[in-house]
């Protein structure tokens, strides 16, 4: 297991589902959840990469999706699962990386990896991967939705303090309301670039829209 999904791992045991549920709102939630269908545009079968407790997943089987979700925490997916089970919900949860995904070529009508969760890889091989491994189990014609926080140049001040690290200062430590701290690697259209370049991709847009009250980027990769 690669050194960025250990630490993932480490960090939402430590955070748990109620920590992690308390950094959204239902409010919130529902608008994405808008967005994501509109984004998928009829289509069915979507693996939601980085699933957490399935905030996603599960409104999305309840609209009549047919969903799988993989997380590298094993306690979030077992909540999802729990949940799922209550609602009587079929959907497949299963526990591993995203660099290394357990799924056949062009299983999937579309792929969503949200909430910044793309964004916790920090080297760029496992970036590389990861994208391959998403454009590799995406049927002709579907879709993949990343998103996360956008890079902005870094100050003085942030990095005086060690709050932006790594090559250009992408890797950003934010500091919440709960007492804890999430450090993810910043994304632009250069970067976005850099990776679908080098994964052989090259139908692709990188955009900002409003989500789910917040400024965020979309990487979209069509297959």
């Amino acid at each position: 297991m690669l050194n960025s999904a250990l630490r993932s791992r480490a960090e939402y045991a430590e955070l748990g589902v109620d920590g992690l549920a308390a950094r959204t709102s239902p409010e919130r939630d529902a608008d994405i959840v808008k967005a994501v269908e509109e984004l998928l545009d009829g289509r069915e079968s979507v693996l939601d990469l980085c699933c957490g407790y399935g905030r996603i997943s599960l409104p999305l089987a309840r609209a009549g999706k047919t969903v799988r979700g993989l997380d590298i925490s094993p306690n979030l997916v077992e909540a999802g699962r729990i949940q799922a089970n209550e609602e009587e919900l079929a959907i497949d949860w299963a526990i591993g990386s995203m660099t290394d995904l357990p799924y056949a070529w062009d299983s999937f009508d579309a792929v969503i990896c949200l909430w910044t969760a793309f964004h916790e890889l920090f080297a760029e091989d496992e970036q590389i991967s990861t994208i391959c491994e998403i454009s590799r189990v995406l049927k002709p014609g579907g879709i993949a939705i990343i998103e996360g926080p956008s890079w902005g140049p870094a100050t003085a001040g942030e990095i005086a303090l060690g709050m932006r690290q790594g090559p250009e200062h992408r890797i950003v430590t934010t500091e919440h309301a709960d007492g804890l701290s999430s450090v993810h690697y910043i994304h632009d259209d250069i970067s976005y670039g850099r990776l679908c370049a080098a994964a052989g991709i090259d139908n692709y847009k990188v955009y900002k829209r409003e989500w789910g009250g917040r400024r965020r980027l979309i990487l979209e990769i069509h297959a």
